[in-house]
């Protein structure tokens, strides 16, 4: 099968989209912190996202499609860097509290930007309608994932 007979599918679509996507983020954010990986600010966004109330593991992990290991390697590696702090609930050792630090702050502001930068361009000459009938579809295709 060459290129030219790869099949025009709805899910292959979003697969080779999504890649894309990411490559071309991964290169965007490269330019914030080369100490982190793309995942890593994932779990660091998350965590900023969720200020005050108590972030478990197990929902990172759910959120991104990851098992708990993997993100509390991202969560140790964040720690050491300095992005989060992290500390133990009253009563129960499984639970940590985790805290964005000012550093973390400050990497999520820079991100955050250039996400709404890079978003811009991708839409940039797609007209309203257009978009709200794509998010429409993919989030009924990620509900019928699930």
């Amino acid at each position: 099968m060459n290129c030219k007979e790869l099949p025009e599918t709805l899910g292959f679509r979003i697969v080779h989209t999504g890649k894309l996507l990411l490559k071309t983020i991964n290169l965007k954010f490269a330019g914030i912190t080369n100490e982190i990986t793309f995942e890593q600010m994932a779990v660091l966004y998350f965590i900023s996202r969720s200020a005050g109330k108590d972030v478990i593991q197990q929902d990172i992990a759910e959120l991104m499609d990851k098992n708990k290991s993997a993100i509390l390697r991202s969560i140790d590696i964040l720690e050491q860097k300095g992005y989060v702090n992290r500390g133990q609930v009253a009563g129960d050792r499984r639970k940590n509290v985790l805290e964005i630090t000012e550093n973390g702050t400050a990497v999520i502001y820079k991100m955050h930007e250039i996400f709404l930068k890079q978003d811009n361009v991708l839409t940039d000459g797609i007209d309203e309608a257009s978009l709200e009938t794509c998010m429409k579809v993919l989030t009924e295709v990620l509900r019928r994932c699930r």
